[in-house]
C-alpha cells in the first residue's frame, strides 16, 4: 500500500507499507526508484545499512527496530527502510513495523508550527530514529523486571515456564544485540561519509542518536549475562535435582532387594531356620527390616545422603 501526504512544503511524505508487485512498478515509474533500491528497502531480512546514490543524490537507511512479535508476546527486531531525495521521505514498513508511521505522525504533531513548517526530511529522519533507539531501553528493562521475577520465584524451584521465560529472554537479546550492533555500525558509517554536508546542529543529533544505541546496546549486553547467569544457576538446580532423584531411586532399588533376597531363600525347596516355626512369616519380616536398617545405616554413616 502506498499512501502519500504533505507534511509542509519541505516534505512530501510517501509511506510504502507491505508493497506489491503493482506498486513497486508505480514506485519505478512514477518516483524513479531502481530495482536495486527498492530490494534493500523491501527485504525483511536486510541487515542496517546506509547507502548514497551520487546520480540520483538519494539517501538510503535501514535500521532495525525492536516490536512485539505475534507470537505470545515476544519482542524481536525488523528492519525498517528510509530514503530521502529532495523534498520526498520515503518509509518503507511491513506489517508489524507499521507502528514507525504513527511514531512520525506523533512527532511531527507534538511539534509547534514554527517547527513543524520548517522541518526537512532529514529533520523527520533523526528524530524518528532518535526514538526508534531508546524504544529498546523499555524492552530492555522488561526483560530485566521478567528475569528478576524469576529469580525471586518465592517457592524457589524450577518449573517448565520459567525455563521457558529465559529461553525466550535469551532469545530476545541475541536479537537486541545484533541489531543494536548493527544500527550502531551504520550510524557511524552515516557520519563518517556524509556528516560533512550535515549542519552542525544535524550532526549534534546524529551524534545524540549513536551515544543512544551505545548505551542500549551496554544495557542489552548487561541484561544478556544476567539471564546467562541465571539460566546457568537453574542448569545446576535442575542437575541438583536430578542427582537428589537418582540418588532417591538407587537407596529405594537396594532397600527393596533385601526382602526378595530374603523371601528367596525361604522360598527355596531346602530346610532353613525357623521355617517350621508358627511365627516364620514375621521373622522373615524382622530380618528384612533389620538388613534394611543396616544398609541405611552404612549408607548415613558414608556420608553419601549429604554427598
Amino acid at each position: 500500500m502506498i499512501k502519500t501526504k504533505k507534511i509542509n512544503q519541505n516534505i512530501n511524505w510517501v509511506q510504502v507499507s507491505d508493497c506489491l508487485p503493482v506498486e513497486k512498478k508505480i514506485l519505478k515509474e512514477d518516483y524513479h526508484l531502481t530495482t536495486e533500491m527498492l530490494y534493500y528497502a523491501l527485504d525483511h531480512h536486510e541487515r542496517p545499512r546506509m547507502e548514497y546514490y551520487d546520480d540520483e543524490q538519494l539517501l538510503l537507511i535501514i535500521f532495525d527496530v525492536a516490536e512485539p512479535t505475534r507470537f505470545n508476546g515476544d519482542i524481536s527486531s525488523e528492519p525498517i527502510g528510509i530514503m530521502m531525495r529532495g523534498t520526498t521521505l520515503f518509509t518503507f514498513t511491513a506489517d508489524q513495523t507499521n507502528f514507525v508511521n504513527a511514531l512520525i505522525q506523533s512527532i511531527v504533531d507534538k511539534l509547534p508550527k514554527i517547527q513543524r513548517d520548517n522541518l526537512t526530511p532529514l529533520d523527520v529522519v533523526f528524530k524518528t530514529l532518535y526514538q526508534l533507539a531508546i524504544q529498546f531501553f523499555d524492552y530492555i528493562n522488561n526483560i530485566n523486571s521478567i528475569r528478576t521475577k524469576i529469580q525471586r520465584n518465592p517457592e524457589g524451584s524450577t518449573n517448565k515456564k520459567s525455563i521457558n521465560q529465559l529461553l525466550n529472554l535469551q532469545t530476545n537479546l541475541v536479537y537486541f544485540l545484533t541489531s543494536l550492533s548493527a544500527n550502531n555500525d551504520m550510524l557511524t558509517m552515516l557520519k563518517r561519509k556524509l556528516g560533512k554536508s550535515f549542519s552542525d546542529e544535524d550532526n549534534d543529533i546524529l551524534e545524540d542518536i549513536i551515544v543512544e544505541i551505545q548505551q542500549g546496546l551496554s544495557m542489552a549486553e548487561m541484561a544478556d549475562q544476567a539471564a546467562q547467569q541465571v539460566a546457568s544457576a537453574y542448569s545446576n538446580l535442575l542437575d541438583n535435582n536430578l542427582n537428589t532423584t537418582m540418588k532417591f531411586l538407587t537407596v529405594f532399588s537396594i532397600v527393596l532387594t533385601v526382602p526378595n533376597i530374603v523371601f528367596g531363600f525361604y522360598g527355596e525347596n531346602v530346610n532353613l531356620p525357623y521355617m517350621n516355626h508358627p511365627f516364620a512369616w514375621q521373622i522373615t519380616l524382622v530380618i528384612s527390616v533389620i538388613l534394611i536398617a543396616i544398609i541405611l545405616l552404612i549408607l548415613r554413616l558414608s556420608d553419601f545422603f549429604n554427598r
